[in-house]
């Protein structure tokens, strides 16, 4: 029995992989759909959480995205939805505002070309960016993507050939607005305050705090302090507080804009009903939301107020510093607030980002938006979305039905093609069998959580080889390594979508034509006595690793370079080649063996 080890170790992994891919568990069902995103003005924010399984709403069961669909049409008021096996309750008024996705019924994460999605590439529009850069960016972006609510959605660091650094995303289900204002967002956060500044025959003086600096306006519009001159539209300091100075034209006033916070001010951003909200008005809906900053922002802020004057509002009585404060986002104005008297001179630390939209989602929305960038802060490097390509799920199985469907026709050719060459039908089977094995041994070390099962494969490979070496079998160092690397492999995992199964596919052609190598070489030259069965197989075997070695190492650099999907081609390319050589290979060559001399 030992004669054969190898063809057992084939054995075990087979089993292995197809426990790995199917051995799954289904804590509320094998049916039902996967919640990916709520809304925030969804009647289940708050209720329901990304990642739960939905079996029923309304008393309808749910067993696919389609039933779903089907059930929205219908639903109003109290709703109830069974969730993770519990039931909540939902007061629906409008729509739902939550994206479901069939359940994965493997232990394979399926690519967005396969399941549906979106996937962005996001580039640097400095053409200097670093690798440190991108990483802290993604690290910003993940944090953003988190206080969203978007926890389906993957980061990667993307590099191409001309070394260009990209940032892609794949999420199940996001919209491009999202992309545009969230994720490619920069998100430097500015807060100025306009200084007015008398001036009276042709000089004045500027009060920051309880410093003072003259300040004289030349005929030409420049202003001079000191040995500082400026020009209208330029940027100088003062007291350590940047200023830019505007052109107006006035010769009895000028106009300073002075930074007051900036991102590094910004030490919490407020959301509960206390500090943020939303107001109804005639014509819409006003969001709003206090921000904490720093003491040094605050000092900023009353040096730069302090001398400002005053005035009366006759609508509301109230009295007003002769200024305004701006909220700028990435160079926006996002805001333009009024500053009561009282604040004039103080340590102003809760300034407060207001803004309007006409529907009321779409306030809530914003202000949402608005509040998860300041959390998170600004980008080291500001993004530009290079390309959004959006896949319906329906779009994904269609890919993936005529994926299958061409993978069994080429079994089917290349079964009758290997039939017709050798007319030995106990040739042309095993042949089959051991390439749908690596095939299925490929999706098995793809398959996620399967840590324990490959474990185990590990140990009863060791096994395996520790007693084949004790009868004294085959020696074969190549199968051995196989045995125990194999397993280690399998307890990773990657993606599978379409540039993974054309490498499936070829990996496949590459099978057969190794496998037609070891038949050829062992069915020919029956009347040569100078090499044996075992010479023949060494000599295929020695054409077999120069061809593997040489694909393996094409394969290398698309590892490290270009996007993801030449990436995702490669890893399962490498692994293919790797499973045939070591652990597939051996094995069919000892089933040719043996029906040679039998």
């Amino acid at each position: 029995m030992m004669k054969y080890w190898r063809v057992w170790l084939l054995v075990i992994m087979v089993f292995a992989s197809a426990l790995a891919i199917g051995l799954k568990d289904y804590p509320y069902g094998r049916e039902g759909v996967e919640v990916v995103y709520i809304s925030e003005s969804s009647p289940a924010k708050g209720v329901l959480s990304q990642g739960m399984i939905i079996t029923s709403i309304d008393g309808k069961q749910i067993t696919s995205t389609d039933d779903w669909l089907d059930s929205l049409d219908s639903i109003s008021g109290e709703t109830p939805i069974t969730a993770n096996g519990q039931q909540f309750e939902l007061n629906v008024t409008g729509p739902i505002g939550i994206d479901v996705m069939d359940m994965e019924t493997l232990n394979l994460e399926f690519g967005l070309d396969l399941r549906g999605g979106t996937r962005i590439i996001l580039t640097p529009e400095e053409s200097n960016a670093t690798e440190e850069d991108i990483a802290q960016t993604i690290s910003t972006l993940q944090t953003r993507s988190n206080l969203y609510g978007l926890q389906e959605i993957n980061f990667y660091s993307v590099k191409s050939i001309d070394g260009n650094h990209y940032i892609q995303i794949e999420a199940a289900g996001i919209r491009k607005d999202i992309v545009d204002e969230l994720l490619s967002r920069q998100g430097r956060f500015e807060a100025k305050v306009l200084k007015p500044v008398e001036i009276e025959n042709g000089a004045g003086k500027i009060q920051l705090g309880s410093s003072e600096h003259d300040v004289t306006l030349s005929t030409g519009g420049a202003i001079h302090m000191g040995e500082l001159t400026v020009q209208p539209n330029e940027t100088f300091a003062l007291d350590g507080i940047e200023f830019r100075y505007l052109d107006t034209n006035q010769s009895n006033r000028i106009y300073l804009m002075a930074l007051v916070y900036g991102d590094d001010d910004i030490e919490l951003v407020y959301s509960d009903p206390q500090h943020s909200g939303i107001i109804p008005q005639s014509n819409g809906f006003r969001f709003y939301f206090v921000v904490l900053v720093s003491t040094d922002g605050a000092q900023r802020f009353s040096d730069v107020t302090t001398g400002i004057p005053s005035y009366l509002d006759i609508n509301s009585g109230e009295r007003y510093l002769d200024s305004s404060i701006y909220l700028y986002l990435d160079s926006e104005l996002v805001s333009e607030l009024r500053i009561s008297s009282e604040l004039g001179g103080k340590l102003y630390q809760s300034p407060q980002i207001q803004g309007f939209r006409e529907d009321k989602e779409d306030a809530i929305e914003e202000k949402m938006r608005l509040q998860t960038i300041l959390r998170s802060g600004a980008l080291p490097v500001a993004l530009e979305a290079a390309s959004v390509d959006i896949i319906s799920p329906t779009l994904g199985g269609g890919f993936f039905t005529s994926a299958s469907y061409a993978a069994l026709m080429g079994a089917l050719i290349v079964f009758l093609i290997v039939f017709l060459r050798y007319r030995k039908i106990r040739i042309a089977i095993p042949m089959i069998f051991v390439a749908f094995s690596e095939v299925l041994i490929i999706l098995g070390i793809a398959a996620t959580g399967d840590s324990f099962i490959w474990g185990i494969a590990l140990v009863l490979n060791f096994l395996l080889i520790a007693t084949a070496w004790w009868k004294e079998s085959d020696i074969d160092i190549f199968a051995w390594v196989g045995a125990l690397v194999i397993p280690v492999i399998g307890m990773m995992s990657w993606t599978i979508d379409l540039p993974a199964i054309a490498g499936i596919i070829a990996v496949i052609g590459t099978g057969v034509d190794h496998q037609i190598i070891i038949a050829d070489e062992t069915l020919s030259g029956k009347e040569d006595r100078v090499y044996d069965i075992k010479d023949k197989i060494k000599r295929a075997f020695f054409i077999i690793f120069g061809a593997a070695a040489t694909t393996i190492a094409a394969m290398i650099p698309l590892m490290s370079v270009g996007i993801g999907l030449v990436r995702g081609f490669a890893i399962t390319t490498i692994i293919g080649v790797l499973v045939g050589v070591l652990v597939t290979r051996p094995a069919y060559a000892r089933i040719i063996e043996s029906l040679i001399k039998k």
